[in-house]
């Protein structure tokens, strides 16, 4: 008997992660790809143009969809001074949208992988382990948090914590390692700030723990990131190195002091506690090799 591939349904498929799992998953899968906005980023596979915060819209798609093994739910409002400017759509998004999604994996009886951030704790202290007290700062946070009680509350689903670094499609508001790239690239002045504290994840070291995931599953909470912390400075003076040439004036703040954190409060120590994903055999990099697979692919 030939066994069949597994259907993996990515939500938020025109999104930075959401773009690479397609691509990379696609290799190994059937994939059915969920956007709302740019789809033509989305090419060669099976799409739909969904509103997850509609469960009309949500619903609608078990008449288009045969079979689904997998939900990998992406789709969120993710920036976050957007999300505290404009709260409803923020809610609308990434509550209700995640418990649509969450109906829509039940109806199949599949699994449920959904992506969140380390913004759901204070960030007074990093190193934050799975089951450390969630205290959100912004309503990015704060509804990240929510979405997350909603997928626990469905027994087959694992919930990822992370900080994924890449490149965001053309259209989309850059990533700040593009944003720090095209600084250097144009000699420009920027400011930076030294308070704030990440252990990133390239979206391509990503990808290839979610096709183990995918294939080996486990419910609960997860926490993925290289297995060393760095602050924003210290990733932009690794990266200027590739820039021998730039000589634009740099300032440094702390983040609370930046015109960014006037409209969102910002959590400072963000980096997450690995050692979980470490017992389970994950890759957990470090921080430089991660930034420099971004690098690599902004051909840098």
């Amino acid at each position: 008997m030939i066994k069949q591939r597994k259907t993996v349904l990515i939500t938020g498929a025109s999104g930075m992660l959401g773009l690479k799992l397609i691509a990379v998953l696609g290799r190994k899968y059937k994939i059915i790809a969920l956007y709302h906005g740019n789809g033509q980023q989305v090419n060669g596979f099976k799409k739909f143009a969904a509103d997850i915060g509609s469960a009309k819209a949500v619903a609608a798609l078990q008449k288009q969809i045969e079979k689904v093994d997998v939900v990998i739910h992406c789709a969120a409002v993710t920036e976050v001074n957007k999300c505290e400017l404009n709260p409803a759509q923020c809610r609308r998004v990434n509550i209700i949208g995640t418990k649509n999604v969450r109906d829509l994996t039940s109806a199949y009886g599949a699994k449920l992988i959904y992506i969140s951030t380390p913004m759901i704790f204070s960030g007074k202290t990093g190193n934050y382990k799975e089951g450390s007290r969630a205290r959100p700062l912004n309503l990015y946070g704060q509804t990240k948090l929510q979405a997350e009680k909603i997928v626990a509350r469905y027994p087959a689903s694992l919930i990822i914590r992370s900080n994924p670094i890449g490149v965001r499609p053309p259209g989309a508001h850059p990533s700040f390692i593009q944003w720090f790239v095209e600084r250097a690239r144009k000699n420009e002045p920027f400011t930076l700030f030294s308070d704030v504290g990440i252990n990133p994840l390239s979206t391509k070291t990503l990808t290839e723990i979610l096709i183990r995931i995918v294939d080996h599953f486990k419910p609960g909470v997860l926490h993925l990131g290289s297995r060393d912390r760095a602050n924003k400075t210290e990733i932009w003076q690794y990266i200027v190195k590739k820039f021998p040439k730039f000589d634009a004036p740099l300032t440094n703040l702390s983040v609370a002091k930046t015109e960014v954190a006037r409209i969102a409060n910002r959590p400072r120590e963000m980096w997450l506690n690995v050692s979980r994903a470490e017992r389970f055999g994950y890759r957990v990099p470090s921080w430089k090799r991660e930034v420099a697979a971004v690098l690599r692919e902004l051909k840098v």
